[in-house]
């Protein structure tokens, strides 16, 4: 039916389409990058000794010392358990799982997995007071993450 009544309703709808569509390209363009995580590089990690997960500030929140394994296959796995400030166990902990050498097909590789932190804030991870990557905490103030080296776009830390 091809009524003066369904073709106003019909253009009604088309502009109603096309004003949804292009305020949702509108508000993508012009809202701040929210991704939740970016790795800066890991670099050689195999001498790593202490990472720090920092706040906004750049002030540490929670710090921990890599313990050191080699696996079965010759791949060097560090973690790191983290404490507060006052020297208080959180629950979380920093991996590094790096290749061995001759293993040209993986790549270093980054884990932080951390609850109780502020949800919504972005940190930054620290390791040997460089700076590897940043991430977001979720509504609960929780990160469990697995970055690869190059697996990320870079993001600035938080300042």
């Amino acid at each position: 039916m091809n009524t003066p009544q369904a073709r106003r309703t019909t253009i009604e709808l088309v502009i109603f389409s096309v004003t949804v569509i292009a305020a949702g390209l509108a508000l993508q363009a012009f809202s701040p990058d929210t991704r939740p995580h970016g790795i800066t590089g890991l670099g050689d990690l195999s001498a790593a000794h202490i990472v720090e997960i920092r706040d906004g500030r750049g002030s540490v929140v929670l710090s921990g010392e890599f313990r050191s394994r080699v696996d079965a296959v010759g791949n060097t796995e560090k973690d790191a358990e983290l404490t507060d400030q006052q020297g208080r166990t959180s629950i979380g902990e920093v991996e590094i799982e790096l290749p061995a050498a001759g293993r040209d097909h993986l790549r270093p590789e980054l884990e932080v997995d951390v609850i109780h932190l502020q949800p919504r804030q972005r940190y930054s991870i620290a390791i040997d007071d460089r700076i590897v990557g940043t991430f977001t905490t979720d509504d609960r103030g929780s990160v469990d993450l697995e970055l690869q080296e190059g697996e990320a776009p870079a993001l600035p830390p938080a300042q």
